[in-house]
């Protein structure tokens, strides 16, 4: 297999957590964790201590990542969030460079309201307008999605650069013991997630059921689509880079599942100041990260783009 498409799975070799201080309390717990970082280095550091006291108080835990999710936003350089049912949002985040990156999280009993095909139908601003009745987009939402005037710098050709980590789950099974994907996630559910849940195409696809363990892909791609649904142990991270920079941190717990469609910039194919109506996505490194995950079970799955034109990458 030639250096450009290089593919690695290795078993996890699972190592102990650092246990939390004897004779702290649930309280004291928290309040050691750092609710204002000033990095994405730090903010993980905060969510590696709330999957600590999730273990002892998953209520206090909950409560603690709900007070960390203001700062998330700023660091994560969240534009807009648009509730869309109590605990059930979509997001939009901004890339730098460029970019635009969405999320969907909540409970996987509230369901899901963005399919996999929506951004072959609808623009970031038109499914901004379709979830709020029609309402007019920020004006850093149209500006996230613009199109430059040429391609500044691009790549020739896309490579997938890495896939490493993940083992897989002890206790999990194939079986499909469940009539509803809208109910909790099991580790009986393997083969219902690679039904239901994982991506059906793509230039780089992989599914995981029932794993354990951190794990990470990156590729130079036009996109990239990351789901992750934990059922038991605790806050899993996910952390995504673009350009070899760290862009995103979030933490999802068992019972949640996220759901996230990068995009890189997008250029005029037409030289500058000339009219037309055909665009282009960049080439950029996308990669994604499952993080603080030893011992956790969950579900994930991934996709890359980028043998496709600018219509066709908006959907794995």
């Amino acid at each position: 297999m030639s250096n450009r498409f290089l593919f690695r799975m290795g078993l996890l070799l699972v190592a102990a957590l650092g246990a939390t201080g004897c004779g702290d309390s649930p309280g004291e717990e928290q309040a050691s964790i750092d609710l204002n970082p000033s990095s994405h280095a730090e903010a993980r550091l905060s969510l590696e201590r709330i999957r600590q006291l999730y273990e002892s108080n998953p209520a206090a835990a909950l409560d603690a990542r709900q007070k960390l999710r203001p700062r998330l936003d700023v660091l994560n350089r969240l534009i807009v969030r648009v509730e869309v049912a109590p605990e059930h949002s979509v997001e939009f985040y901004e890339l730098r460079p460029d970019g635009i990156l969405v999320a969907e999280s909540g409970p996987v009993e509230g369901g899901r309201i963005l399919r996999d095909s929506d951004f072959a139908d609808d623009s970031a601003v038109e499914l901004y307008r379709r979830l709020t009745g029609g309402s007019t987009p920020p004006e850093a939402l149209v500006r996230a999605e613009s199109h430059r005037d040429g391609p500044a710098r691009d790549e020739a050709v896309a490579s997938l650069g890495a896939v490493e980590g993940l083992a897989p789950a002890r206790g999990g099974q194939q079986g499909d013991v469940r009539s509803s994907v809208t109910q909790s996630w099991t580790g009986a559910d393997g083969q219902l997630w690679r039904d239901t849940a994982c991506y059906k195409g793509g230039d780089f696809v992989q599914c995981w059921p029932t794993v354990t363990g951190n794990g990470w892909a990156s590729a130079n791609s036009k996109s990239s689509f990351i789901k992750v649904a934990p059922y038991s142990g605790g806050i899993v991270g996910v952390w995504f880079s673009y350009e070899l920079s760290v862009s995103g941190t979030w933490g999802v717990a068992p019972g949640e599942m996220r759901s996230f469609y990068a995009y890189s910039g997008s250029y005029k194919t037409c030289p500058p100041l000339s009219a037309c109506g055909t665009f282009e996505y960049y080439i950029r490194n996308h990669r994604w990260d499952i993080t603080d995950a030893v011992g956790d079970n969950y579900h994930a799955a991934i996709a890359f783009r980028w043998n496709c034109s600018y219509g066709l990458c908006g959907s794995p």
